[in-house]
């Protein structure tokens, strides 16, 4: 359960833009403002590492300066689209680099002596991708709510809570198999 309270603290700053965010001007700002806020408090507070903070201090910080500051039209109108791509960069990019996002996280559930381990490294690779394709799914939400016309808004908004609901179950069972898989080997 720790595991996923961790990734929900971890992402944190987008859970709350995804919350505030509706469908007022005001709301949009505050959304940004308020997510803008916990990116910073999380980098000076140690709370984030990894790719995904350095997603949101990208996005956050582009976000305030075209919504926020200039009002962007059509920043305004792609920001779903614009949220949930850097979200599925930031986890390629991590997977790319050697480093997946979710290492940092597993590390405080697994002992310190499987963290060189294949099996270990494996299940940080094997998360990330399912997160990383969990961000891109979003990403194609968000782009058929705004260019497809007939799309329902709010069945495309569920939609993404259940497509991200359930890379949080996806990563709470991987953890208990690959616990129980550790407990065997034992």
């Amino acid at each position: 359960m720790k595991e996923i309270l961790n990734l929900v603290l971890a992402f944190s700053p987008w859970i709350a833009f995804l919350l505030i965010s509706g469908h007022s001007m005001l709301r949009l700002q505050i959304g940004i403002i308020v997510a803008a806020v916990l990116v910073v408090i999380m980098a000076v507070t140690k709370l984030h590492r990894g790719a995904i903070p350095w997603g949101g201090y990208i996005f956050f910080a582009f976000a305030l300066i075209c919504v926020v500051w200039l009002k962007n039209v059509w920043v305004i109108h792609n920001l779903g689209i614009l949220a949930s791509g850097t979200l599925f960069l930031a986890a390629q990019l991590s997977i790319l680099i050697g480093r997946p996002f979710t290492e940092d996280y597993a590390r405080e559930q697994a002992p310190k002596e499987i963290w060189n381990s294949s099996s270990f490294i494996k299940g940080c690779y094997t998360t990330t991708a399912f997160w990383s394709y969990i961000f891109l799914v979003n990403t194609l939400l968000n782009a058929i709510k705004i260019y497809h016309s007939g799309a329902n808004e709010v069945l495309m908004r569920i939609l993404e809570y259940i497509v991200l609901f359930a890379g949080i179950i996806f990563t709470r069972v991987y953890a208990i198999i690959a616990k129980k898989k550790r407990q065997l080997c034992a």
